[in-house]
């Protein structure tokens, strides 16, 4: 019985045989064949059938178990969902604060029973596999094997349409922060799961996250940059609290290793990358934004970070006076420029005259209160240059545009 659960160099074989076979799957699935097969048919019974056949040849295998011990599987597992949830609460939060939308699948009975079995079937196949490769190259905590299967499992979980669609820096970058590096993150610590708990583990953990993804009537509506920012640190933070947590439980470490790398300190790790990502969406009083051009220069200069005091009543807007810095919305952009006059109408009210340093006329328009975003605090110079790169000359319509 014991022999069954011993890596082999047969094991080894077989996990290789099954990469090979996820790769030719993957090149099925994004093959110009599909295009020739019914919709219905290829996603909800020839995919499902595929996946399915790929966890039953990881079940007929002999057993390799992951390293985690017995006792700790319950505790694996629920560990598991709870940051599943956790992820989804800071997305919620992120979404409430920068934008819901509603979701674009099928919320009808038969809908959601469909996408279920497309869905339960290719996450059930895959973390199976995912399970027997981790558990067959290593016995030990190797990051490099869960780096390269996280690699691998990222690759396949992308469409090639995707990848045909970078055309250049610029997208290269935006593809590599949007959907390669948050999709890589959930695969590392999926990797790190199965290592530990099995493919219960993972299918815990991505289940959640699929169900909400998919079944939930109301999705965050995130910018890229929020996107990539909560979709990379929840998983990574989550993979080191699971490893404090199973190293403590398991009695793998050290009493003074304990009091290095207990669970506060990587809550509070956690608590301040995700203040950091609230800073980033304007939960606080003061926010960053990135600047564009260079109407403002020499004070403010292209790829400069400006830090914006929220003005959120009459009364902050009262306080504001001659040559101070404003923020202020028109249409859809937001534009950073100075007051040069204060003017009271009768029927109008308080408006302000603003320019920017670097422009030779005034703004044609008076700034009304309630277009007021805020008052400029601090310049932090070049830190938003990244931000800018994804940006191309013809997304600016005006010159005094604050991305």
């Amino acid at each position: 019985m014991i022999n069954n659960y011993l890596p082999t160099k047969a094991s080894k074989k077989r996990c290789f045989l099954l990469i090979g076979l996820l790769l030719s799957l993957y090149l099925v699935e994004n093959s110009p064949i599909t295009k020739y097969l019914d919709n219905q048919i290829l996603n909800y019974i020839l995919k499902p059938m595929l996946w399915g056949s790929m966890a039953l040849i990881v079940w007929i295998f002999p057993k390799i178990r992951s390293k985690g011990l017995l006792k700790l599987k319950g505790l694996i597992n629920i560990w598991a969902f709870n940051f599943s949830i956790i992820f989804i609460v800071i997305s919620v939060i992120a979404g409430v604060i920068d934008g819901l939308g509603k979701s674009p699948y099928d919320h009808s009975l038969r809908g959601m029973l469909l996408n279920i079995l497309l869905v339960g079937s290719m996450l059930i196949g895959r973390e199976f596999v995912r399970s027997y490769i981790v558990n067959s190259l290593t016995k030990e905590e190797n990051y490099v094997v869960f780096v390269l299967v996280a690699l691998f499992m990222t690759f396949i979980s992308i469409s090639l349409n995707r990848y045909f669609k970078i055309d250049g820096y610029v997208s290269g970058v935006k593809f590599t922060a949007q959907y390669f590096a948050p999709e890589f993150s959930k695969n590392l610590f999926a990797s790190y799961l199965v290592f530990l708990g099995g493919p219960i583990a993972s299918i815990i953990y991505l289940g959640v996250l699929e169900a909400f993804h998919w079944l939930s009537p109301i999705l965050p509506d995130l910018k890229w940059i929020i996107t990539a920012l909560i979709g990379v640190l929840c998983p990574i933070f989550s993979l080191l609290a699971m490893q404090s947590i199973y190293l403590n439980q398991s009695k793998e470490i050290k009493v003074s290793d304990k009091e290095e790398d207990s669970p506060i300190s990587w809550m509070i790790t956690s608590i301040v990358s995700i203040g950091i990502i609230w800073f980033a969406v304007g939960v606080f009083p003061v926010y960053p934004s990135v600047i564009a051009t260079g109407s403002m220069e020499p004070m403010i200069k292209p790829g400069d970070v400006i830090l914006v005091k929220k003005i959120v009543d009459i009364e902050g807007v009262k306080k504001l006076d001659i040559d101070d810095v404003i923020q202020f919305k028109r249409g859809n952009i937001l534009i950073s420029h100075r007051i040069k006059e204060i003017v009271e109408k009768e029927k109008e009210g308080i408006q302000y005259k603003t320019k920017g340093d670097n422009n030779s006329v005034s703004d044609s328009k008076l700034v009304k209160p309630e277009q007021i975003k805020g008052k400029i605090v601090k310049v932090v110079p070049k830190i938003g240059w990244p931000t800018l790169l994804i940006k191309s000359k013809d997304d600016i319509p005006l010159d005094q545009i604050e991305f």
